[in-house]
Order: structure tokens, then C-alpha cells, then sequence
């Protein structure tokens, strides 16, 4: 697979462009951030806060139903069925707690902030950054429902990939 590297503006908008909280119902203008006005600036998370959000994202121990502390807007109860078996399974197989790392954290439009997120260690723990959205609601650093769901697919498929051995040249 070929993997595309993204300005960190260029990250924002289009994680931005996928959050369908960050749709306004006010008329169209020129946002930070947006060709000719200047870059956002603004409240971010520390890179602590967005560990700490996804640690308990994946907390096996915790029912996925409750986390809307941390995700907004919540789960539905079959996403959170879904989640919780992830999680159970992930935890029996030695692949929790994960050890997530944080980068390229940038302010955007209306309270969020865009960050790449991943996790490193065994093959089985090692999941590339990818795009993630946060947003501030009364003070707290909340991750939004689709990128928390994108988030735990990733961790998910990248735990369960098929693991190819190297077979040396004439092994056989």
C-alpha cells in the first residue's frame, strides 16, 4: 500500500471535512486555515490528553456504552457491542495496553484540534499514524465519534493482520 504524506494544514481540512460536527448551519466563509487567511491558532491538546483519551478508548475493563466522556457523540449500542469484543479479544491476546503515539497536533476552526495518531511495539501493536479529530466541550478534550471508531478499526485490523514470516533463500 502506498501511504501519502499530508501537510499538517492539509491534514486538518480534511479531517475537518469528515467530521460531520464541524458542519455549521451559519453561511459559508473564509475559516483559519483556509487558502489566503492566516494558519489557526488556538487551544490544542497535549499530546498527554490525547494518550489519555486513547488509553481509555481502549480500555477493556470499560464498557464502550460509557465513553462518551471521551467520544462525542457517543456510541450506539451495536458499536459499542462491537468495540467491547474487540477490546476482550485484544486484551485475552496480549496486545493491551497499547503504547500510542502522538503527533502533529494543530488547532483548527471551532474548538478542534487535528492530530495523527498510531501506537508502537510488538508486531502485533504496531499501527501507522493515521488522521484523528478532537474537540474541546466545556474544557475536556474529546475525541469525535468517527475518528475514535477509525482509531479502534485500525488498532483492530493492524493486531489481527496476517504476520508473513522471512524463509530465507534455499531454507528448502
Amino acid at each position: 500500500m502506498r501511504m501519502r504524506s499530508l501537510t499538517v494544514g492539509a491534514t486538518v481540512a480534511v479531517l475537518l471535512a469528515l467530521t460531520p460536527a464541524a458542519v455549521s448551519a451559519t453561511p459559508a466563509h473564509a475559516d483559519c486555515g483556509d487558502p489566503g487567511q492566516p494558519a489557526c491558532a488556538g487551544p490544542i491538546p497535549s499530546p498527554d490528553q490525547v494518550v489519555a483519551v486513547l488509553a481509555e478508548l481502549t480500555d477493556p475493563g470499560r464498557p464502550a456504552a460509557s465513553k462518551s466522556d471521551v467520544v462525542t457523540p457517543g456510541f450506539s449500542p451495536e458499536e459499542a457491542q462491537t468495540i467491547d469484543d474487540h477490546m476482550q479479544k485484544l486484551s485475552a491476546s496480549g496486545v493491551l495496553p497499547l503504547n500510542f503515539v502522538v503527533t502533529d497536533i494543530q488547532p483548527a476552526p471551532a474548538n478542534f484540534a487535528g492530530v495523527l495518531v498510531g501506537a508502537e511495539g510488538s508486531y502485533r501493536q504496531t499501527t501507522p499514524p493515521g488522521p484523528a479529530v478532537m474537540v474541546n466541550q466545556g474544557g475536556r478534550w474529546l475525541m469525535t465519534h468517527d475518528t475514535a471508531l477509525t482509531a479502534v478499526n485500525a488498532f483492530w485490523a493492524n493486531a489481527n493482520r496476517p504476520h508473513h514470516a522471512f524463509v530465507p533463500p534455499g531454507a528448502f
